[in-house]
């Protein structure tokens, strides 16, 4: 039995891989995974919604500019967004276009107005099982692309914010947190342009400088001189006032690259997609997960030894293809065989048998006459 799971997609790319992971699970599975995703795109959110009614979607925007967000969060305004007056007139609703800073104001406004409540009911509905699941804990899969600007944007504050839930809210230190995150390079199929390509890459950059940095600081390891800068403040909801979580946001996390160890590539883009499902559902939720857990458990001394930069892994999966044509036409050929009773042949023997009778007649009737002829 699977531990229970909480699946978040962040983003267009995140929100698309856990869409797959959900379709993957049994009904059976499914009463013990609860799946979240977060985006900025209202569009994508929508298409999201209708095809999968079980997803609970957080919308992190509104109809608000960037300058009118940061008219009314000025605490953004002053302390760490960077103000452009050409990103002031942009609307959210369609996206974070690349610009992370942007993904994370929207989501403090989220926060702020208390609608992260389908986050909480994913949570929730977890933490209701009967039985044994008490005695699990919880284990926690985000979802993100490291290149764009709504996921990578989300990527640090979202996990910190449901350490701190589940810290506070369920006396709940103990669950197992992990992210799978796609890098740059899987986009290259996708975006062909050079500048955007670098844009992608920018974004990663500071996305794992800046993970790395809150890692080290959860494992008490980050230098000294950073300790007081190296802080991410969440406002209160229902309040002007801010405060800092002080977790450790992942456990593990897993990077995804375009190229295998032997440099080879897949063949489009939703191949990597998929692949990254195959592998989130392998390891969390399908029946190898109990081997991968015990594997994560058992690493405790290392992450003690290396100080907690082993924290960072691949992954990959594989898949056998059963040649699923064939072996139906062979089973239905085989059952029709089976199916056809000797009944059905009686015709065909006794045919058969009259056209060996006569031949054996005329076998018979050309030896007399050899015989007689012998004779003569």
């Amino acid at each position: 039995m699977i531990a229970p799971t909480l699946l978040v997609g962040l983003g267009g790319t995140g929100s698309k891989i856990v869409c797959r992971v959900s379709q993957m699970v049994t009904e059976e599975q499914r009463k013990r995974i609860g799946f979240a995703v977060f985006d900025t795109d209202i569009n994508e959110l929508r298409e999201i919604r209708e095809a999968n009614p079980f997803i609970k979607t957080i919308q992190t925007s509104t109809k608000l500019t960037v300058g009118e967000y940061l008219n009314i969060d000025t605490h953004a305004r002053d302390e760490w967004f960077p103000v452009n007056g050409i990103l002031n007139s942009k609307s959210l609703t369609e996206g974070a276009g690349q610009v992370r800073a942007i993904s994370r104001l929207a989501l403090d406004t989220a926060i702020r107005a208390g609608n992260m409540e389908p986050l909480h009911n994913a949570i929730e509905e977890l933490y209701k099982l009967e039985g044994d699941s008490s005695e699990q804990a919880l284990r926690v899969v985000i979802v993100s692309s490291l290149a764009g600007g709504t996921g990578s944007g989300l990527i640090l504050p979202v996990a910190l914010y449901l350490k701190n839930y589940l810290a506070t809210k369920f006396q709940a230190s103990a669950n197992i947190t992990r992210g799978f995150f796609i890098l740059p390079e899987v986009f290259y199929e996708v975006i062909r342009g050079q500048s955007e390509r670098n844009n992608l890459k920018c974004n990663a950059y500071a996305t794992l400088r800046e993970l790395d940095a809150f890692l080290m600081k959860g494992d008490e390891t980050l230098p000294e001189k950073y300790e007081k800068t190296v802080k991410l403040e969440f406002p209160r909801v229902g309040s002007n006032d801010v405060e800092e979580y002080n977790v450790r946001p992942y456990d593990f996390c897993f990077l995804f690259d375009a190229q295998n160890t032997e440099g080879k590539k897949l063949n489009s883009f939703n191949q990597y997609l998929d692949h990254a499902a195959n592998c989130i559902y392998s390891q969390s939720i399908g029946p190898m997960n109990k081997r991968s857990n015990s594997s994560e458990d058992n690493t405790i001394r290392e992450l003690c030894a290396e100080r907690g930069r082993n924290r960072y892994a691949g992954a990959g999966s594989a898949m056998l293809i059963y040649p699923y044509e064939d072996v139906r036409e062979y089973i239905a050929l085989n059952w029709t065989k089976e199916c056809v009773s000797s009944q059905w042949l009686v015709f065909d023997r006794m045919y058969k048998e009259k056209c060996l009778a006569n031949a054996e007649m005329r076998a018979q009737g050309m030896n007399r006459r050899d015989i007689n002829a012998s004779v003569d």
